[in-house]
């Protein structure tokens, strides 16, 4: 790795009590993350996949891939079966990215992910729609988790590999 990833300090604590649901952009209203966590609460005693969504500020110096991968990783999201699935948004900075652990993979890949950010979450937040984007865009993950959902095709100049699940909201 060419430089090191984001710090412990540089990204939140993971909360206590544990929530699936992080809003620390200030973006969102209660009640939109009340229902956002039920339904990703549900999600996890149903299927042991837990789905985090984290939105914040601004990731600072750091790549949102970094950034997303150490949240991924020191939150502990997934479990140990690393089946977790991260939608960090950095507002400010205006980007989004997915992160997967490598459990899912195979049904949540780069392909899948950046189709979910340039279809559903971008157009939504650049409406102002945050709940609407991030709630359409966990019905998506949890389509592609159950071998429904395949994503957008790609032009081959795109073929970036971590670049393909994260997306910029500059038009």
């Amino acid at each position: 790795m060419a430089r090191p990833g984001a710090l412990a300090q540089d990204i939140p604590a993971k909360p206590n009590p544990p929530r699936l649901v992080n809003d620390f952009a200030g973006i969102l209203v209660q009640s939109e993350i009340d229902e956002l966590e039920r339904k990703l609460v549900a999600y996890d005693d149903s299927t042991s996949t837990q789905i985090a969504i984290v939105l914040i500020k601004t990731t600072g110096d750091y790549d949102i891939s970094e950034y997303g991968l150490k949240i991924l990783r020191d939150w502990g999201i997934g479990s140990k079966k690393n089946n977790g699935v991260l939608i960090l948004a950095a507002m400010d900075d205006r980007k989004i990215r997915i992160e997967t652990g490598y459990g899912m993979e195979g049904s949540v890949p780069d392909a899948v992910a950046f189709g979910i950010i340039n279809k559903i979450i971008k157009p939504a937040f650049q409406q102002g729609h945050y709940y609407q984007g991030l709630d359409e865009a966990v019905d998506k993950i949890f389509a592609a988790a159950a071998g429904e959902y395949k994503g957008v095709p790609r032009s081959s100049k795109e073929d970036g590999g971590e670049a393909a699940s994260s997306g910029s909201l500059s038009s």
